[in-house]
């Protein structure tokens, strides 16, 4: 018997906490997984009983992650994230081409364009999700979109747009702190930046965006790290510190009022999230899903064209 079995007899309730860690709240991940609220928080109260440590602990009105939370958050992650890229291999279509992009790129611009590229393209596209650039190496893809330098061997690559960075909050905290676009480097870092976890992510970083602002200044080494983007943004909606936001990434919830500019935008010297194909491996499909993601960059978000 593997000693998981031992550790975890009820191997769900992995599952369980895999959909809390990625969905940033018990709520949300019984929603997901439809069952109750208070079944998700028996099985998270048995899991942590079980392995014999904290999983999570209060933040303002939410909970986080502990770090043995989080080091398990990005064990169960890349453990699933494994198994379902086996099984969408079994499962692919000869005709689909998949589409591989991180779970913010996913969600907040790709998903809302599929039919159009779908369109372009003359084909059935799937998408598939990743979190970290290494599991790229592993599993089948036609295209993706990578953030990093460009510079990957065995790839060709076309920058979509160059990564530009800024600080991002509630209307309420922005109000109650008396943050505004201006707001320098050095008023920001003595509020509670929201980190998420930067291993294999090549995103740009609190302390990046520093360095790159041209702050002598360094970040106080977080408290609490983040398993997903997606949970720093529900943080962040709730008040509950302030998240570095993506270059078309958040144009909807800025533009609805729901996050607010909190300081100057970054633009990294180098480094941009680029579309990406195996050498020799481009088609028409491939170019013309480029050509018309280059087209919808030109309509950016106006928090990143102000000054």
């Amino acid at each position: 018997m593997r000693p998981l079995l031992r550790l975890v007899p009820q191997l769900h309730r992995l599952a369980v906490f895999d959909a809390v860690a990625s969905a940033g709240d018990f709520t949300s991940a019984a929603r997901e997984l439809e069952i109750s609220q208070p079944a998700v928080s028996r099985h998270m109260a048995a899991l942590a009983k079980e392995l014999g440590i904290e999983l999570f602990e209060r933040s303002g009105r939410s909970f986080v992650l502990t770090s043995k939370g989080q080091s398990l958050a990005a064990a169960t992650t890349s453990a699933f994230s494994a198994l379902e890229r086996t099984l969408a291999d079994f499962d692919d279509q000869p005709g689909a081409f998949v589409f591989a992009v991180q779970p913010a790129m996913a969600t907040t611009w790709v998903v809302p364009l599929l039919d159009h590229l779908e369109t372009a393209a003359g084909a059935e596209i799937r998408l598939r999700i990743f979190e970290r650039s290494a599991e790229l190496d592993s599993s089948e893809w036609d295209m993706a979109i990578v953030p990093g330098s460009g510079n990957w061997a065995g790839w060709e690559s076309t920058m979509l747009f160059r990564e530009a960075v800024r600080p991002f909050a509630a209307p309420s905290l922005a109000a109650e702190l008396g943050l505004g676009p201006e707001t320098t480097p050095g008023e920001l870092a003595t509020n509670n930046l929201l980190h998420i976890d930067d291993v294999g992510r090549p995103n740009m970083t609190w302390k990046e965006w520093f360095a790159e602002a041209g702050s002598a200044l360094t970040p106080p080494k977080p408290r609490l790290v983040y398993n997903a983007y997606p949970t720093v943004i529900q943080e962040a909606l709730a008040g509950n510190g302030i998240a570095l936001g993506w270059q078309h990434l958040l144009s909807d919830m800025v533009e609805r009022g729901l996050l607010v500019p909190v300081g100057p935008i970054v633009q990294r010297r180098h480094g941009g999230h680029h579309v990406c194909w195996r050498l020799g491996r481009a088609d028409d499909r491939h170019l013309a899903i480029l050509d018309r993601l280059q087209t919808e960059i030109v309509g950016s978000s106006a928090s990143f064209n102000e000054g």
